[in-house]
């Protein structure tokens, strides 16, 4: 049935119009809007990636996490195929910045792991990801590093050549999904207007084997002999998910102001906080009243307004002066069956102004103040958080400088936070100010080869819920407990990389890092149980992580249109407390083999990636076995004469493997799909 329902998708989609491409584009070639000068991936110091073009469209899953979660260096948490949030070399939570076109997207994924990122993958142009501390442009949580997701809804390219419909269908096997989305942008060389929407419904996740793992069974089994386990499926994994937006541009020769409001709302199932198995003896009509109204689901809805404009200047040596701002007002409701358990609201603004200077004693660069505003409140039974306001205010500096065959870049970056909570059990509000600075450089040494070294170093804010979090997180299964006297923690990074960047024959690219952390802020999980949950406590210690990403790409064959060729690629992050002990959900070494062949139109791919033990665990952590993920994949693009059309088709875990991610808190419950198929089609004109 449900392979069925992806040939309706497909065979609906078959019959629209069709659309505009590009050739895929080499990532260092793309500009990375997230840079401070908007340049290339190879002009800067920072690590940085570009996922665009048909590359990203065959990519696409249901979270921007599951998105690009096989990324060189990313991986992600894994509370079921919503709710998957970024992890980079190691790095989690509010360390890691989720931007929509260059602003916070302002929800709270990052104050809870469970909770969705409110920035939809189906929508997206392109994705960047800049690896590493990107705390001086964007504000002291990217200590880790930043993902920002470009949609284009506010219209930046004037002229009748931009305009744009698109229209896309794909569909799931694993997860029965059914997602359609619609976008026009239309208008001519004064004003532009955007309109984009999408729908999304997918089933519970079909895995290979047990939801729990043999470890827990046994565990479960030791209290209750006769208990039975449900496998094959996921429970409680299913959700519904849609969205839109409207934008509207007016430029000229000189700049641009643009305005959109989009909305996203998603309800969608939270595997931990469900009753994965039934004792032995109950009957078919009891089970499916537990299913009803033991499972818990978040049902989440974000209003946002957005604000870009740039306009050209020519006073005191100023030559551009660029706006960008959001607010946000967000809801979601825990509902434990049909009654509401706990309600989240969050108002949120930010606002960053960059001012951009002409070539001044042979410098240029860009000098802006960022303020940001989080209003956030909790009620029911799992609020764990008190109410809190949070404000920062923030100063920065970039600037970069030619010398030779040298590129110097610095910068630095100062950022005052207050936090008022709400909560006669508080004594007192957080209330300090963080100065994070930076020297990189890129070395053209010889004709193809550049080497890259950045060095950061950088201050993080707490958060409030490692301040002041008191209370049961029921899906995350856990009891937390914050501490209001941490301090600010600090990071000194080095990361050093090497580039062949021929425009003929191999490819590579290898980075080496280190992360040297004062006062590094986790939950660490105490041994202790409070009511029936694990309890873990917010502290802090002198932390350290180190690894590498390397990539070699080599060519097999090439012949006119036709190219074969195989990319290696493999990451590594160790993470552990300078006293010797190891950290929690850190990543295992990752490593793996692609072979890609393009004729012309068609794209023919295979990739397998082995993922190691996880055996350096934190106290109370346990260890999580490797697996093996075999996937293919293939599209063709048809040319019409004024469209063209793209059909894809992606085959995930061929093994069927049981695989769980040491990331995920949920990994002991909660495995990835099993073997399933995506199948979609993209017209574009």
């Amino acid at each position: 049935m449900r392979c069925t329902s992806i040939m309706l998708i497909a065979g609906t989609a078959m019959t629209v119009g069709s659309p505009l491409s590009a050739q895929e584009t080499r990532p260092e070639e793309i500009i990375v809007t997230s840079s401070a000068l908007r340049e290339s991936a190879l002009e800067i110091a920072q690590p940085a990636m570009v996922l665009s073009g048909d590359d990203l469209r065959r990519k696409i899953a249901g979270s921007i996490g599951e998105t690009i979660a096989t990324q060189l260096g990313v991986n992600a948490t894994y509370f079921g195929p919503t709710a998957s949030r970024p992890v980079i070399r190691g790095l989690a939570g509010d360390r890691v910045l989720m931007l929509q076109d260059g602003v916070s997207a302002l929800d709270v994924s990052s104050l809870s792991q469970d909770h969705a990122v409110a920035i939809e993958s189906v929508l997206a142009d392109q994705i960047e990801i800049l690896r590493g501390p990107a705390t001086l442009l964007f504000g002291s949580g990217a200590v880790g590093g930043v993902v920002n997701v470009l949609d284009g809804r506010i219209p930046t390219e004037f002229s009748d050549s931009a305009d744009r419909t698109a229209f896309e269908l794909r569909g799931d096997s694993g997860s029965d999904e059914r997602t359609a989305v619609g976008r026009l942008d239309l208008g001519g060389q004064s004003v532009r207007l955007h309109v984009d929407g999408f729908t999304r419904k997918t089933n519970d996740l079909e895995i290979p084997g047990y939801a729990f793992s043999a470890a827990e069974r046994a565990e479960h089994l030791t209290s209750e002999p006769d208990e039975q386990f449900a496998q094959d499926v996921l429970d409680n994994s299913a959700s519904e998910t849609q969205g839109g937006a409207v934008g509207l541009s007016r430029g000229s020769a000189d700049g641009f102001v643009g305005l959109s409001l989009s909305r996203y709302d998603t309800q969608y199932g939270i595997p931990a906080a469900h009753e994965e198995h039934a004792a032995e003896g109950e009957s078919e009509h009891d089970e499916e009243e537990e299913h009803d109204h033991a499972g818990v689901s978040i049902d989440m809805r974000q209003d946002r307004y957005d604000l870009k404009a740039e306009r050209a200047l020519a006073v005191a040596g100023f030559e551009r002066v660029r706006v960008r701002g959001s607010y946000n007002d967000y809801e979601h409701r825990e509902l434990e069956g049909d009654e509401v358990g706990t309600r989240f609201e969050q108002q949120g603004l930010d606002v960053r102004i960059n001012l951009d200077h002409a070539e001044l004693a042979h410098w240029r660069g860009t000098l802006g103040v960022q303020y940001v505003e989080i209003d956030f409140s909790a009620e029911g039974a799992e609020a764990f958080v008190p109410p809190a306001r949070t404000e920062q205010l923030a100063l920065f500096l970039f600037e970069k400088r030619e010398i030779g065959d040298f590129v110097v870049e610095l910068g630095a970056r100062g950022e005052k936070q207050t936090i008022q909570a709400d909560s006669v059990l508080i004594a007192s509000d957080y209330d300090e100010t963080a100065v994070s600075v930076s020297a990189g450089t890129v070395w053209d040494f010889a004709e193809s080869y550049s080497a890259a070294l950045n060095l950061t170093r950088s201050q993080r804010h707490p958060q409030s819920a490692e301040l002041y979090a008191n209370g049961g997180h029921l899906a995350i299964g856990r009891f937390e407990i914050g501490d209001a006297s941490l301090n600010k923690e600090t990071a000194s990074t080095m990361d050093l990389t090497l580039h062949r960047h021929a425009d003929a024959g191999v490819h590579w690219s290898v980075s080496a890092f280190y992360n040297d952390f004062i006062d590094y802020i986790y939950a660490a999980d105490t041994g202790e149980v409070i009511d029936e949950l694990p309890l873990f406590e917010h502290t802090q210690a002198d932390a350290e992580f180190y690894g590498f990403e390397g990539e070699i790409t080599i060519p097999l064959y090439e012949h006119g249109t036709n190219h074969f060729e195989m990319r290696l690629a493999s990451d590594y992050v160790r993470g552990r407390l300078k006293e010797g002990s190891d950290l929690p959900q850190i990543p295992p070494w990752r490593y793996g083999v692609e072979l890609h062949y393009e004729s012309g139109p068609l794209h023919v791919g295979v990739e397998t990636y082995f993922h190691d033990d996880q055996n350096r665990i934190a106290s109370n952590e346990r260890a999580t076995d490797g697996y093996t993920m075999l996937d293919a994949d293939v599209s063709y693009r048809i040319a019409f004469d004024r469209a063209t059309m793209l059909i894809f088709l992606r085959g995930s875990n061929l093994l069927d493997e049981e695989a769980r991610r040491h990331t995920s808190p949920l990994k002991e419950i909660a495995p990835l799909p099993g073997r399933s198929a995506v199948m979609g089609v993209r017209v574009e004109m």
